[in-house]
C-alpha cells in the first residue's frame, strides 16, 4: 500500500502533471477541450447508424444505452494507452528529480478522468432532453467506478514497465484494446449474449468471469438506465468476481512496479 499512500502525499505533484498533460494534449488544437465532447458524441452517432439502423439492433434508445458505457470504456482505453508511455515520456524528469514514480501512471488516470467528467456533461444533456429520470440506483455508479479504477491502475503499472523493456507492447496493446472493445457488452447488451444459441453455458460463464469490465459495464448501464434492475440473476456474484480480479491485478501491478521502478531511468 506504500504506492497508494505516496499518491496522496504527492497529490500536488500529481495535479501539476495532470495540468501539464492536459495542456500538451490540446496545445495546437483549435477546438481544445471541445474534443472531449465531440469525440464520444461522434462515435455514438456513427455506431448508432451502423448497429441500430443498418444492422437492425432491437435495443430501444440505442444511442443512450451506448453512450452510458462508451464513456467509461474510453476512459479505460485512453488511460491505458497513455499510461503505457507515462514512464518513457518522463525519463528526463525521473533522472533529474527523486519522487515516487507511481505518480506518473496515476496522473495519466486523473488526466483522463477529467475528460470523462467533460464527456459526462453530454450524457447529462441527453438525459435532460430525453427526460431520463434520476434514479436511486445512480448511487451504485461509484462502486463500479472504484472497481474499474483498481483494475486500471494495476494494468497501467504493468504496461508502463513492460513498455520500457519491449517496444512491441504498444502494438500488442492497440490490437488487444480493439479486441477487448467487442468482447465487452458495449455495442450490444448482455441479454443478447445470454440468449445466444451459438454459445454454451460454459462460454457464457467464461464471458462474464474472465473480463472484469463486463460486469462493471453491465452495472453502469443498469444503474443509469434501468433503475438497478440487474439483468443477471447472479449479478452481484459477478461484480464480486470482477472486484476480486481487479484487486489481484492491482496487487500484481504494485509488485511489478516496486520491483522495477528505480531501474526505469537507466533503461534509456
Amino acid at each position: 500500500m506504500t504506492e497508494l499512500s505516496n499518491i496522496w502525499r504527492w497529490r500536488e505533484a500529481v495535479l501539476r502533471l495532470v495540468a501539464r498533460n492536459l495542456k500538451v494534449r490540446y496545445k495546437n488544437s483549435a477546438l481544445g477541450f471541445f474534443w472531449s465532447f465531440l469525440n464520444p458524441l461522434t462515435q455514438v452517432i456513427v455506431m448508432t447508424v451502423a448497429f441500430r439502423y443498418i444492422m437492425g439492433s432491437q435495443i430501444e434508445n440505442y444511442s443512450v444505452h451506448l453512450f452510458t458505457v462508451l464513456l467509461p470504456w474510453q476512459f479505460f482505453a485512453q488511460a491505458v494507452s497513455d499510461g503505457s508511455v507515462s514512464v518513457a515520456e518522463n525519463i528526463p524528469l525521473m533522472k533529474k528529480f527523486p519522487f515516487p514514480r507511481i505518480i506518473l501512471p496515476m496522473s495519466t488516470i486523473v488526466s483522463n478522468f477529467v475528460h470523462l467528467l467533460l464527456g459526462l456533461t453530454v450524457l447529462v444533456a441527453i438525459f435532460v432532453v430525453l427526460r431520463v429520470a434520476v434514479l436511486p440506483s445512480f448511487a451504485w455508479v461509484p462502486v463500479f467506478m472504484l472497481i474499474q479504477l483498481m483494475f486500471m491502475l494495476g494494468v497501467l503499472m504493468m504496461v508502463a514497465v513492460l513498455r520500457m523493456y519491449y517496444d512491441d507492447i504498444r502494438f500488442i496493446l492497440e490490437a488487444l484494446l480493439r479486441l477487448w472493445f467487442f468482447l465487452t457488452p458495449l455495442v450490444y447488451n448482455i441479454q443478447m449474449v445470454m440468449e445466444s444459441e451459438q454459445l454454451t453455458a460454459l462460454h457464457k460463464q467464461l464471458y462474464l468471469i474472465l473480463n472484469p469490465l463486463t460486469p462493471v459495464m453491465i452495472g453502469y448501464r443498469s444503474a443509469l438506465l434501468e433503475g438497478g434492475v440487474w439483468p443477471l440473476p447472479d449479478f452481484w456474484f459477478y461484480i464480486g468476481v470482477s472486484a476480486a480480479i481487479s484487486a489481484l491485478v492491482l496487487v500484481i501491478g504494485m509488485v511489478v512496479w516496486r520491483r522495477y521502478e528505480w531501474q526505469l531511468p537507466e533503461l534509456l
